[in-house]
């Protein structure tokens, strides 16, 4: 008869202790996860100086009315070309700005991905629409809103994006799989494309408890990606989960090792037990971490394992990405869902200029979100205001058409030759400065 497989509770290698360092043996070699052999400097803007972000942002409002701020910009810069669907598509939901965010998500790609830290996590835009796609996340910042699936590196730079739109969406494509496992593989698909099969094991992957299980760990393992997540209890079987006293002291763990698959399986106690699972990082070095002490009432340093520490420091960059866009709300709020994703897409376009910028320049010169979404408003004023300071030409054409400003019902043959629109009397002296 063949043999029976082993489970992974009879093979794992069973590690316990409290804080010395004397039998602590290392399971698998942790390289850098920030390490990348590509450089990201050349991606600084030299004609954006930072000049451009002296000046109080309270200043720079009192300086221009809404009114000012429409006329200083131009025609182009106020219309975003799109490409309608024809059809509705009732598979998907979001089947009106799926083309806007295709559009978005290819420009955002063709940096490449410069960091090997990437992290994945969601993602929630305010929102007060009535539509189906309204999510509710109890204890989150912005609870209410509309859902996104965010993949990127630990400095906040976004390199993947989708809208959830229900459980069920594109369950067809893997329906045995849990839906973290399916968010994970969508936004891999970019990834698994652009890098080669030698490329791959340079980056490393971190998520929640909500994507962990092993399945998914042993599945981007055998496609050569390094992945630590933090892992719930339920997703272990019984018999090789963790169990810690809850009377331990902090810092206590308990660490097992799967000889066939690779995975560690790494509990610690700190306020509550917390379980790591990942396909390389491991026990040791152990590294201090500050915690409070009832007992001495202050902070004292607790050692946590490197896997612990790893997971902590890369795995923030999608909330980092998401803190940002909420410090540029707009004041103008919309019902419709729609407009929360062009302003979500605004937002993404900002901080990840904002990444950039700060990534190529000294310590003492980086800059804040709310700063640098001014010095890009105050640039786009300033380059409406040269372009109406030109001379235009005016011609008439034999063809009457509606005027080019919106909600103005006029039919004019005015046609200003510089900016290739028509214009009524009205709304050509609103439009150009004499």
């Amino acid at each position: 008869m063949p043999k029976r497989k082993k489970s992974f509770a009879d093979q794992h290698e069973l590690y316990e202790s409290n804080d010395s360092d004397d039998d602590c043996a290392e399971l698998i070699d942790l390289p850098n996860p920030d390490d990348s052999g590509d450089s990201d400097e050349e991606s600084d803007n030299e004609d954006f100086h930072s000049s451009n972000l002296d000046g109080n942002i309270e200043d720079l409002l009192s300086q221009y009315t809404y009114r000012k701020i429409s006329k200083c910009y131009r025609d182009d810069q106020t219309k975003l070309e799109n490409e309608h669907p024809t059809d509705k598509n009732p598979n998907d939901k979001a089947w009106r700005v799926r083309v806007l965010m295709n559009k978005f998500r290819k420009n955002i790609q063709r940096f490449g991905y410069f960091q090997t830290a990437l992290s994945i996590d969601e993602m929630m835009a305010k929102s007060y629409a009535r539509t189906s796609l309204l999510q509710f996340i109890r204890g989150k910042p912005i609870r209410r809103g509309l859902k996104f699936w965010g993949c990127c590196t630990s400095d906040g730079f976004l390199l993947d994006f989708d809208l959830y739109c229900g459980k069920d969406t594109n369950a067809n494509l893997l329906n045995k799989c849990s839906l973290g496992s399916r968010v994970v593989m969508n936004l891999l698909v970019p990834f698994s494309k652009k890098l080669s099969s030698t490329e791959i094991p340079r980056f490393h992957l971190y998520f929640d408890n909500f994507f962990t299980n092993f399945d998914l760990i042993l599945h981007l393992q055998k496609l050569g990606l390094r992945c630590t997540g933090t892992i719930r209890d339920n997703r272990v079987p019984k018999e090789a989960r963790n169990v810690i006293d809850k009377k331990a002291l902090r810092g206590t763990c308990i660490a097992k090792h799967d000889q066939n698959s690779g995975i560690n399986y790494i509990s610690i106690k700190d306020s509550k037990q917390v379980s790591i699972a990942s396909s390389i990082a491991g026990v040791s070095p152990k590294l201090p971490s500050q915690r409070y002490s009832a007992e001495k009432k202050a902070r004292v340093d607790v050692h946590f394992l490197c896997a612990f520490h790893t997971h902590n420091k890369f795995m923030g960059g999608v909330d980092l990405h998401d803190n940002h866009c909420n410090n540029v709300l707009p004041c103008i709020r919309s019902k419709k869902w729609t407009w929360v994703v062009l302003i979500r897409l605004i937002q993404s376009a900002i901080v990840n200029a904002l990444v950039l910028y700060n990534t190529c320049k000294s310590e003492d010169k980086k800059v804040g979100s709310k700063d640098f979404t001014m010095s890009v408003a105050r640039q786009y004023l300033e380059n409406g205001k040269k372009h109406r300071s030109k001379k235009h030409e005016v011609s008439y054409k034999e063809l009457k058409k509606n005027c080019s400003t919106a909600k103005c019902p006029i039919r004019t043959a005015k046609f200003c030759n510089t900016c290739s629109l028509y214009f009524c009397k009205t709304c050509f002296d609103d439009n150009h400065e004499k």
